[in-house]
């Protein structure tokens, strides 16, 4: 398979093992970025946009991100910050009144964008509602959080998204979609979508979804996992696997998941989040410190592994899925896409791709490529 893009001659390592990902036919189609101050030291693609394999491939290629979206949201809610629009320490109600019943009253938008609201689960299998910000957002207000807000996080694998784009709706009168393009997209040439406009369809690429694979219940009768009460929850949720290659899904506005992007317009955003050149910087300083400082660490209840959280930020508590630099921060998305910032290094980095993996918690393909990074470092 072609490699094609650019490659600075100091990251060859990593274009070989991007092209071996294809030998080893792990691949479908993908992309892997490195970003500084906005410009490309790697920017590379290969492989097939569509299933059938009729159509390469290209630069500007657009894939759905799943929860690398998330890293996006939590951008425009920093931006939001900065302009004083939100407070990390005040209460969601302050913004958004009729959140605060039903024992929500006392969570702070930090508690919300760290996953420990306590409202993790749609509730709803109709995917319609998924795409209906107004529909999800009355939904979640009148909830009655699955456990004491504050008190452990749980991944709030979709309704992060409607729970942020409703805050930013409260304080600016612009969709969440509408937010990004026009205070961070739009002014720095950034190449990602919440809400695809259908000008823009002809260039997405198709998900290959990964196999379902058995439940462990059926695999070993002995050994039987208890759900946590909000793995529960979650069974009241659609399989959005059925309808991500659609038009419908594509044009919504769902900033937990439904993201198009290209590794290289995530790379170059993340690099201007700590740039080297700070007049590129598209968040003050301390606004970037404030997102990323620790707001809950521990086992969460949905995923069961220990994850460290900022203002809705991964943070690199392992120094294994952003690679070794303690401080880098973003989000990965389901089946394998990741976009993230090194701020020792003054890096942005992104992986996306068209064929899932069964993963939440980092993608072997993407580890490889950013341990690559750094032993060419």
């Amino acid at each position: 398979m072609e490699v094609h893009g650019d490659c600075d001659p100091k990251f060859t390592k990593v274009k070989e093992i991007f092209a071996d990902l294809y030998l080893q036919e792990r691949e479908l189609g993908s992309a892997f970025a490195i970003f500084k101050n906005g410009k490309p030291l790697v920017n590379i693609w290969a492989g097939y946009q569509d299933l059938n394999k009729t159509k390469k491939w290209q630069e500007d290629t657009l894939v759905t991100v799943y929860s690398t979206t998330k890293g996006i949201a939590a951008l425009c809610i920093a931006l939001a910050v900065e302009k004083g629009l939100l407070d990390y320490q005040e209460r969601v109600e302050k913004y958004w009144p009729e959140f605060g019943c039903n024992g929500k009253e006392e969570i702070t938008v930090s508690m919300l964008m760290s996953h420990q609201a306590g409202i993790c689960s749609p509730l709803t299998k109709n995917i319609d509602d998924y795409y209906n910000q107004e529909s999800m957002a009355k939904k979640l207000a009148s909830m009655q959080p699955i456990w004491k807000p504050g008190t452990a996080c749980g991944y709030h694998s979709m309704t992060y998204g409607w729970l942020v784009a409703e805050l930013i709706l409260r304080v600016t009168g612009k969709t969440i979609g509408t937010f990004f393009r026009e205070e961070i997209g739009d002014r720095n040439d950034i190449d990602f979508f919440i809400g695809l406009p259908e000008a823009e369809e002809f260039r997405v690429a198709e998900l290959e979804s990964f196999e379902k694979i058995l439940d462990n219940q059926n695999k070993n009768a002995d050994k039987k996992i208890e759900l946590t009460v909000a793995q529960e929850a979650l069974k009241e949720s659609v399989n959005t696997i059925d309808h991500h290659n659609s038009r419908e899904w594509r044009q919504a506005e769902i900033p937990a998941a439904n993201g198009q992007g290209s590794a290289a317009g995530l790379a170059k955003l993340y690099s201007l989040v700590t740039p080297e050149d700070l007049s590129l910087r598209i968040l003050d300083e301390r606004i970037v410190k404030e997102m990323t400082e620790t707001q809950v660490e521990g086992k969460d209840l949905v995923l069961r592994v220990s994850l460290r959280w900022g203002n809705g930020f991964v943070l690199n508590k392992h120094k294994f899925v952003y690679g070794p630099v303690e401080k880098a921060f973003g989000h990965s998305g389901y089946g394998g896409s990741c976009a993230f910032s090194d701020p020792e290094n003054k890096l942005g980095i992104s992986y996306v791709m068209n064929k899932m993996e069964n993963n939440f918690a980092g993608d072997v393909r993407s580890i490889q490529l950013i341990n690559a990074t750094y032993e060419c470092m």
